[in-house]
Protein backbone atom coordinates (compact mmCIF):
# COMPACT_ATOMS: atom_id res chain seq x y z
CA UNK A 1 0.00 0.00 0.00
CA UNK A 2 1.37 3.70 -1.10
CA UNK A 3 0.12 6.96 -0.17
CA UNK A 4 -0.47 10.19 -2.05
CA UNK A 5 -1.33 13.59 -1.54
CA UNK A 6 -1.72 17.07 -3.57
CA UNK A 7 1.19 19.47 -3.36
CA UNK A 8 1.57 22.96 -4.64
CA UNK A 9 5.23 24.09 -3.36
CA UNK A 10 8.89 23.10 -3.88
CA UNK A 11 8.76 22.54 -0.10
CA UNK A 12 5.52 20.38 -0.02
CA UNK A 13 7.73 18.07 -3.03
CA UNK A 14 10.65 18.28 0.02
CA UNK A 15 8.16 17.45 2.41
CA UNK A 16 7.32 14.44 0.46
CA UNK A 17 10.48 13.16 0.12
CA UNK A 18 10.98 12.38 3.33
CA UNK A 19 7.89 10.73 3.78
CA UNK A 20 7.31 7.34 3.99
CA UNK A 21 5.67 5.25 1.56
CA UNK A 22 4.47 7.98 -0.30
CA UNK A 23 5.54 7.82 -4.08
CA UNK A 24 3.11 9.98 -5.85
CA UNK A 25 2.04 13.76 -5.76
CA UNK A 26 -1.01 15.30 -7.28
CA UNK A 27 -0.72 18.38 -9.25
CA UNK A 28 -4.15 20.78 -9.66
CA UNK A 29 -3.92 23.33 -12.17
CA UNK A 30 -6.36 26.36 -11.85
CA UNK A 31 -7.78 25.42 -15.54
CA UNK A 32 -7.95 21.53 -14.76
CA UNK A 33 -9.24 20.98 -11.46
CA UNK A 34 -11.66 22.61 -9.09
CA UNK A 35 -9.77 23.77 -6.18
CA UNK A 36 -7.04 24.09 -8.45
CA UNK A 37 -4.90 26.71 -7.49
CA UNK A 38 -1.15 26.39 -9.90
CA UNK A 39 -0.73 28.22 -13.14
CA UNK A 40 0.69 25.98 -15.87
CA UNK A 41 3.81 26.69 -15.60
CA UNK A 42 4.39 25.92 -11.85
CA UNK A 43 2.65 22.72 -12.46
CA UNK A 44 4.99 21.50 -15.29
CA UNK A 45 8.12 23.02 -12.95
CA UNK A 46 6.72 20.62 -10.04
CA UNK A 47 6.27 17.94 -12.12
CA UNK A 48 10.01 17.98 -13.27
CA UNK A 49 11.18 18.65 -9.71
CA UNK A 50 9.17 15.52 -8.59
CA UNK A 51 10.95 12.97 -10.98
CA UNK A 52 13.96 14.19 -10.34
CA UNK A 53 13.41 13.54 -6.39
CA UNK A 54 11.77 10.12 -7.78
CA UNK A 55 8.06 10.83 -6.99
CA UNK A 56 5.20 10.43 -9.51
CA UNK A 57 3.81 13.69 -10.58
CA UNK A 58 0.28 12.95 -11.41
CA UNK A 59 -1.71 15.53 -12.90
CA UNK A 60 -5.68 16.19 -11.74
CA UNK A 61 -8.64 17.30 -14.53
CA UNK A 62 -11.38 16.64 -12.06
CA UNK A 63 -13.73 19.04 -13.62
CA UNK A 64 -17.41 18.30 -15.34
CA UNK A 65 -17.92 20.03 -18.57
CA UNK A 66 -19.87 20.93 -21.33
CA UNK A 67 -18.88 20.47 -24.48
CA UNK A 68 -18.02 23.75 -24.95
CA UNK A 69 -15.44 23.88 -22.36
CA UNK A 70 -14.22 20.75 -22.79
CA UNK A 71 -13.42 21.39 -26.29
CA UNK A 72 -11.86 25.31 -25.35
CA UNK A 73 -10.05 22.46 -22.46
CA UNK A 74 -8.67 20.24 -25.09
CA UNK A 75 -7.48 22.90 -27.44
CA UNK A 76 -4.91 24.50 -24.51
CA UNK A 77 -3.55 20.79 -23.26
CA UNK A 78 -2.11 20.47 -27.42
CA UNK A 79 0.28 22.90 -25.73
CA UNK A 80 1.13 21.25 -22.31
CA UNK A 81 3.89 18.80 -21.76
CA UNK A 82 1.64 15.89 -20.61
CA UNK A 83 4.66 13.06 -20.69
CA UNK A 84 5.70 15.43 -17.99
CA UNK A 85 3.26 13.26 -15.79
CA UNK A 86 2.99 9.84 -15.13
CA UNK A 87 -0.74 9.57 -14.95
CA UNK A 88 -3.87 11.98 -15.54
CA UNK A 89 -6.55 11.31 -13.26
CA UNK A 90 -9.61 13.19 -14.25
CA UNK A 91 -13.92 12.88 -13.06
CA UNK A 92 -15.41 13.49 -16.80
CA UNK A 93 -16.17 10.39 -18.49
CA UNK A 94 -15.54 12.20 -21.68
CA UNK A 95 -12.28 14.03 -20.52
CA UNK A 96 -10.95 10.35 -19.81
CA UNK A 97 -12.22 9.31 -23.54
CA UNK A 98 -10.21 11.85 -24.91
CA UNK A 99 -7.21 11.33 -23.67
CA UNK A 100 -7.55 7.44 -24.22
CA UNK A 101 -7.50 8.73 -27.84
CA UNK A 102 -5.34 11.58 -28.03
CA UNK A 103 -3.37 10.20 -25.19
CA UNK A 104 -3.07 6.71 -25.25
CA UNK A 105 0.26 6.37 -23.78
CA UNK A 106 -0.62 8.38 -20.56
CA UNK A 107 -2.21 6.13 -17.57
CA UNK A 108 -6.25 7.22 -16.68
CA UNK A 109 -6.90 7.37 -12.97
CA UNK A 110 -10.51 7.64 -13.15
CA UNK A 111 -12.60 9.36 -9.88
CA UNK A 112 -15.33 7.51 -9.54
CA UNK A 113 -16.15 9.02 -6.02
CA UNK A 114 -19.62 9.96 -7.28
CA UNK A 115 -22.52 8.22 -8.65
CA UNK A 116 -20.36 5.32 -9.19
CA UNK A 117 -20.84 2.57 -6.05
CA UNK A 118 -21.62 -0.96 -7.47
CA UNK A 119 -19.76 -3.06 -8.93
CA UNK A 120 -21.39 -3.86 -12.17
CA UNK A 121 -20.54 -0.06 -12.74
CA UNK A 122 -17.09 0.32 -12.26
CA UNK A 123 -16.60 -3.09 -14.10
CA UNK A 124 -18.20 -1.21 -16.90
CA UNK A 125 -15.96 1.30 -16.88
CA UNK A 126 -12.82 -0.79 -16.76
CA UNK A 127 -13.93 -2.59 -20.23
CA UNK A 128 -14.57 0.82 -21.48
CA UNK A 129 -11.43 2.57 -20.72
CA UNK A 130 -9.41 -1.01 -21.08
CA UNK A 131 -6.04 -0.95 -21.42
CA UNK A 132 -5.37 2.88 -20.77
CA UNK A 133 -6.80 2.43 -17.15
CA UNK A 134 -4.33 2.63 -14.55
CA UNK A 135 -7.03 2.87 -11.19
CA UNK A 136 -10.47 3.84 -9.63
CA UNK A 137 -10.53 6.36 -7.04
CA UNK A 138 -13.15 4.93 -5.24
CA UNK A 139 -15.85 6.44 -3.21
CA UNK A 140 -15.92 7.31 1.10
CA UNK A 141 -19.40 6.26 0.86
CA UNK A 142 -18.66 2.18 0.09
CA UNK A 143 -18.31 0.71 3.47
CA UNK A 144 -15.75 -1.85 4.29
CA UNK A 145 -17.47 -4.95 2.94
CA UNK A 146 -18.03 -3.39 0.10
CA UNK A 147 -14.43 -1.65 -0.49
CA UNK A 148 -12.59 -5.28 0.39
CA UNK A 149 -15.06 -7.06 -2.19
CA UNK A 150 -14.09 -4.25 -5.07
CA UNK A 151 -10.44 -4.59 -4.34
CA UNK A 152 -10.67 -8.06 -4.69
CA UNK A 153 -12.52 -8.40 -7.76
CA UNK A 154 -11.94 -5.17 -10.09
CA UNK A 155 -9.24 -5.48 -12.58
CA UNK A 156 -7.36 -2.63 -11.56
CA UNK A 157 -5.95 -1.33 -8.36
CA UNK A 158 -7.97 1.03 -6.43
CA UNK A 159 -7.36 4.05 -4.50
CA UNK A 160 -9.38 5.56 -1.26
CA UNK A 161 -9.46 8.48 0.84
CA UNK A 162 -7.78 8.13 4.35
CA UNK A 163 -7.79 11.29 5.49
CA UNK A 164 -9.42 14.53 4.46
CA UNK A 165 -12.39 16.62 4.00
CA UNK A 166 -15.86 15.34 3.65
CA UNK A 167 -17.43 17.07 0.78
CA UNK A 168 -21.69 17.71 1.41
CA UNK A 169 -22.20 20.00 -1.44
CA UNK A 170 -21.28 20.97 -4.60
CA UNK A 171 -22.23 23.09 -7.42
CA UNK A 172 -20.76 25.10 -10.86
CA UNK A 173 -22.33 28.26 -9.71
CA UNK A 174 -20.89 30.90 -8.00
CA UNK A 175 -22.45 31.32 -4.48
CA UNK A 176 -20.43 33.36 -2.33
CA UNK A 177 -19.51 36.22 -4.02
CA UNK A 178 -22.39 38.20 -4.59
CA UNK A 179 -23.60 37.28 -1.01
CA UNK A 180 -20.51 38.64 0.91
CA UNK A 181 -19.85 41.29 -1.28
CA UNK A 182 -23.37 42.70 -0.41
CA UNK A 183 -21.90 42.16 2.84
CA UNK A 184 -19.23 43.77 2.73
CA UNK A 185 -21.16 46.97 1.69
CA UNK A 186 -22.92 47.18 5.00
CA UNK A 187 -19.76 46.28 7.40
CA UNK A 188 -16.11 47.42 7.97
CA UNK A 189 -13.16 45.51 6.28
CA UNK A 190 -12.31 44.01 9.62
CA UNK A 191 -15.35 42.11 10.39
CA UNK A 192 -15.30 40.89 6.68
CA UNK A 193 -11.86 39.50 6.90
CA UNK A 194 -12.38 37.36 9.60
CA UNK A 195 -15.22 35.80 7.64
CA UNK A 196 -13.51 35.16 4.63
CA UNK A 197 -10.21 35.08 2.55
CA UNK A 198 -8.79 35.47 -0.89
CA UNK A 199 -5.86 33.64 -2.30
CA UNK A 200 -4.03 35.90 -4.42
CA UNK A 201 -2.30 33.34 -6.39
CA UNK A 202 -5.66 32.51 -7.95
CA UNK A 203 -8.18 34.36 -9.76
CA UNK A 204 -10.42 32.84 -7.43
CA UNK A 205 -10.09 31.14 -3.90
CA UNK A 206 -12.51 32.37 -1.14
CA UNK A 207 -12.80 30.28 1.64
CA UNK A 208 -15.68 31.03 4.27
CA UNK A 209 -17.97 29.14 6.77
CA UNK A 210 -21.59 28.62 6.29
CA UNK A 211 -24.04 27.96 9.28
CA UNK A 212 -28.07 26.97 9.48
CA UNK A 213 -30.57 29.15 11.19
CA UNK A 214 -31.61 26.11 13.25
CA UNK A 215 -28.25 25.07 14.35
CA UNK A 216 -26.08 29.01 13.95
CA UNK A 217 -23.22 27.90 15.92
CA UNK A 218 -22.29 24.93 13.74
CA UNK A 219 -20.34 26.64 11.08
CA UNK A 220 -19.08 24.00 7.53
CA UNK A 221 -16.14 24.85 5.37
CA UNK A 222 -16.88 26.33 2.46
CA UNK A 223 -14.99 27.36 -0.42
CA UNK A 224 -15.43 28.99 -3.85
CA UNK A 225 -13.31 28.49 -6.54
CA UNK A 226 -13.60 29.56 -10.59
CA UNK A 227 -15.24 26.03 -11.11
CA UNK A 228 -17.65 26.39 -8.16
CA UNK A 229 -18.69 26.41 -4.77
CA UNK A 230 -18.29 23.39 -1.93
CA UNK A 231 -19.28 22.83 1.37
CA UNK A 232 -17.45 20.32 3.92
CA UNK A 233 -18.78 18.19 6.69
CA UNK A 234 -16.88 20.64 9.69
CA UNK A 235 -15.52 17.03 10.68
CA UNK A 236 -12.60 14.71 8.65
CA UNK A 237 -13.16 12.02 7.64
CA UNK A 238 -10.18 9.05 9.18
CA UNK A 239 -9.48 5.65 8.44
CA UNK A 240 -5.97 5.61 8.78
CA UNK A 241 -6.48 3.18 11.64
CA UNK A 242 -8.04 0.88 10.24
CA UNK A 243 -6.67 -0.20 6.96
CA UNK A 244 -5.71 -3.27 8.01
CA UNK A 245 -8.71 -5.30 6.04
CA UNK A 246 -7.98 -3.27 3.30
CA UNK A 247 -4.90 -3.88 3.06
CA UNK A 248 -5.32 -7.44 3.35
CA UNK A 249 -7.44 -7.40 0.54
CA UNK A 250 -5.03 -5.43 -1.75
CA UNK A 251 -6.33 -1.80 -1.76
CA UNK A 252 -3.18 -0.11 -3.86
CA UNK A 253 -3.02 3.74 -2.61
CA UNK A 254 -4.51 6.12 0.29
CA UNK A 255 -4.61 9.86 -0.14
CA UNK A 256 -3.77 11.85 2.45
CA UNK A 257 -5.91 15.26 1.84
CA UNK A 258 -4.25 17.81 3.63
CA UNK A 259 -5.42 21.34 1.55
CA UNK A 260 -7.98 22.35 3.89
CA UNK A 261 -5.05 22.96 6.34
CA UNK A 262 -2.78 24.87 3.83
CA UNK A 263 -0.57 27.57 5.01
CA UNK A 264 0.28 29.94 2.59
CA UNK A 265 1.09 28.29 -0.66
CA UNK A 266 1.78 25.24 1.09
CA UNK A 267 -0.87 22.40 1.20
CA UNK A 268 1.21 19.44 2.55
CA UNK A 269 2.22 20.37 5.81
CA UNK A 270 3.65 17.49 8.08
CA UNK A 271 2.99 15.32 5.75
CA UNK A 272 6.51 13.04 6.29
CA UNK A 273 5.39 13.32 10.04
CA UNK A 274 1.99 12.06 9.22
CA UNK A 275 2.88 9.44 6.75
CA UNK A 276 5.50 7.96 9.58
CA UNK A 277 2.83 8.19 12.40
CA UNK A 278 0.21 6.13 9.85
CA UNK A 279 2.33 3.51 9.75
CA UNK A 280 3.58 3.56 13.66
CA UNK A 281 0.72 4.63 15.58
CA UNK A 282 -2.52 5.82 13.59
CA UNK A 283 -4.67 5.40 17.13
CA UNK A 284 -2.86 8.04 18.16
CA UNK A 285 -2.70 10.36 15.08
CA UNK A 286 -6.48 10.21 15.21
CA UNK A 287 -6.47 11.41 18.84
CA UNK A 288 -4.12 14.08 17.88
CA UNK A 289 -5.78 15.19 14.49
CA UNK A 290 -6.18 18.73 13.62
CA UNK A 291 -10.16 18.52 13.76
CA UNK A 292 -12.72 15.81 14.64
CA UNK A 293 -12.62 12.85 12.67
CA UNK A 294 -15.45 10.62 11.90
CA UNK A 295 -15.49 7.43 9.36
CA UNK A 296 -19.17 7.53 8.92
CA UNK A 297 -19.95 5.53 6.04
CA UNK A 298 -17.12 2.54 6.92
CA UNK A 299 -19.07 0.22 9.03
CA UNK A 300 -21.95 0.56 7.37
CA UNK A 301 -23.65 2.60 4.76
CA UNK A 302 -27.10 3.31 6.52
CA UNK A 303 -28.36 5.81 4.17
CA UNK A 304 -30.88 3.24 2.40
CA UNK A 305 -32.35 2.63 5.88
CA UNK A 306 -35.12 4.85 5.82
CA UNK A 307 -36.20 3.81 2.25
CA UNK A 308 -38.67 1.03 3.09
CA UNK A 309 -40.02 3.85 5.55
CA UNK A 310 -40.14 5.64 2.72
CA UNK A 311 -42.03 3.30 0.26
CA UNK A 312 -45.59 3.77 -0.66
CA UNK A 313 -48.10 2.27 1.35
CA UNK A 314 -50.30 1.52 -1.22
CA UNK A 315 -47.55 -0.67 -2.73
CA UNK A 316 -49.03 -3.57 -0.83
CA UNK A 317 -52.31 -2.97 -2.16
CA UNK A 318 -51.36 -3.26 -6.12
CA UNK A 319 -52.78 -6.62 -6.75
CA UNK A 320 -56.02 -8.24 -8.15
CA UNK A 321 -57.92 -6.40 -5.40
CA UNK A 322 -57.25 -2.89 -7.34
CA UNK A 323 -59.60 -2.07 -9.82
CA UNK A 324 -58.84 1.45 -10.34
CA UNK A 325 -56.51 4.33 -9.90
CA UNK A 326 -57.58 7.96 -9.03
CA UNK A 327 -55.52 10.22 -11.72
CA UNK A 328 -57.13 13.70 -11.22
CA UNK A 329 -59.27 15.96 -9.52
CA UNK A 330 -60.68 19.13 -8.55
CA UNK A 331 -62.24 19.41 -4.99
CA UNK A 332 -65.73 19.43 -4.60
CA UNK A 333 -66.45 18.66 -8.40
CA UNK A 334 -65.25 15.89 -9.62
CA UNK A 335 -62.98 12.98 -9.63
CA UNK A 336 -61.31 10.96 -12.42
CA UNK A 337 -60.86 6.83 -12.58
CA UNK A 338 -58.33 4.82 -14.63
CA UNK A 339 -59.30 1.26 -14.68
CA UNK A 340 -56.82 -1.91 -14.32
CA UNK A 341 -59.34 -4.53 -15.11
CA UNK A 342 -62.54 -5.48 -15.52
CA UNK A 343 -65.32 -5.45 -12.96
CA UNK A 344 -69.05 -4.33 -11.60
CA UNK A 345 -69.81 -1.37 -9.89
CA UNK A 346 -71.01 -4.39 -7.12
CA UNK A 347 -67.49 -5.49 -7.03
CA UNK A 348 -66.17 -2.37 -5.36
CA UNK A 349 -65.66 -2.74 -1.33
CA UNK A 350 -63.90 0.75 -1.11
CA UNK A 351 -60.86 3.20 -1.52
CA UNK A 352 -57.34 3.52 0.09
CA UNK A 353 -55.84 6.66 0.05
CA UNK A 354 -52.15 7.41 -0.67
CA UNK A 355 -51.54 7.78 2.86
CA UNK A 356 -53.02 4.65 3.99
CA UNK A 357 -56.45 5.42 5.67
CA UNK A 358 -59.05 2.96 3.62
CA UNK A 359 -62.51 4.96 3.29
CA UNK A 360 -65.87 3.30 1.97
CA UNK A 361 -67.57 5.77 -0.98
CA UNK A 362 -71.06 6.23 -0.58
CA UNK A 363 -73.69 6.41 -3.29
CA UNK A 364 -70.99 6.80 -5.90
CA UNK A 365 -72.04 6.68 -9.83
CA UNK A 366 -69.40 6.27 -12.64
CA UNK A 367 -70.02 8.04 -16.28
CA UNK A 368 -67.76 7.61 -19.21
CA UNK A 369 -65.47 10.68 -20.50
CA UNK A 370 -69.24 11.05 -22.51
CA UNK A 371 -71.20 11.56 -19.49
CA UNK A 372 -73.32 8.10 -19.90
CA UNK A 373 -73.83 6.22 -16.73
CA UNK A 374 -72.11 2.81 -16.50
CA UNK A 375 -71.63 -0.21 -13.99
CA UNK A 376 -69.92 -2.55 -15.74
CA UNK A 377 -66.10 -1.70 -16.92
CA UNK A 378 -63.28 -2.55 -19.17
CA UNK A 379 -59.29 -2.41 -18.75
CA UNK A 380 -57.69 1.27 -19.68
CA UNK A 381 -61.08 2.70 -19.81
CA UNK A 382 -61.47 6.84 -18.22
CA UNK A 383 -64.26 6.89 -15.99
CA UNK A 384 -65.67 10.50 -13.87
CA UNK A 385 -67.45 10.73 -10.68
CA UNK A 386 -68.99 13.40 -8.68
CA UNK A 387 -66.25 14.55 -5.87
CA UNK A 388 -65.34 11.90 -3.35
CA UNK A 389 -64.09 13.47 -0.15
CA UNK A 390 -60.37 12.47 0.52
CA UNK A 391 -60.01 11.44 -3.13
CA UNK A 392 -56.52 12.65 -4.55
CA UNK A 393 -54.51 11.65 -7.43
CA UNK A 394 -52.66 7.91 -6.43
CA UNK A 395 -55.81 6.65 -4.81
CA UNK A 396 -57.10 3.11 -5.98
CA UNK A 397 -60.44 1.18 -5.77
CA UNK A 398 -60.41 -1.90 -4.71
CA UNK A 399 -62.85 -5.36 -4.67
CA UNK A 400 -62.49 -8.81 -3.56
CA UNK A 401 -59.84 -10.68 -5.15
CA UNK A 402 -60.92 -12.72 -8.03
Amino acid sequence: MQFNTFISSIHDLERCVKARNLQEVLLEPIVLARQGQLSKAKVHDLARKAWQKELRPVLVWDLLMPERVMRTICDQLKDWQLSLFGAIRVCDPGAAYWLKIHCPEIPIQLIVETGNHNLEALQGWCEIFSASLERLVLSIELPEEKLIEYCQTLPVPCELLGVGPILLFYSPRSLLVNPLLERQNKETTEDIDSLYRFNPDSPLYLEATAAFADNPNRHFPTLETAHGTFMFLDKDQFILDRLDGLCEAGLHTVRLDLRHLSQEDNVAIDIDKICRQVLENPAKLRENWFRETRAPFFKANRTTALFSRMKSKLSEYRNDACLAEVMAGESGKYVVFYTWRSFEISQIQGMVLPTGEEIVPQDVVFRTINGEPVDTFEPEQLLVTDWIKKAVPGSLLLGKMS
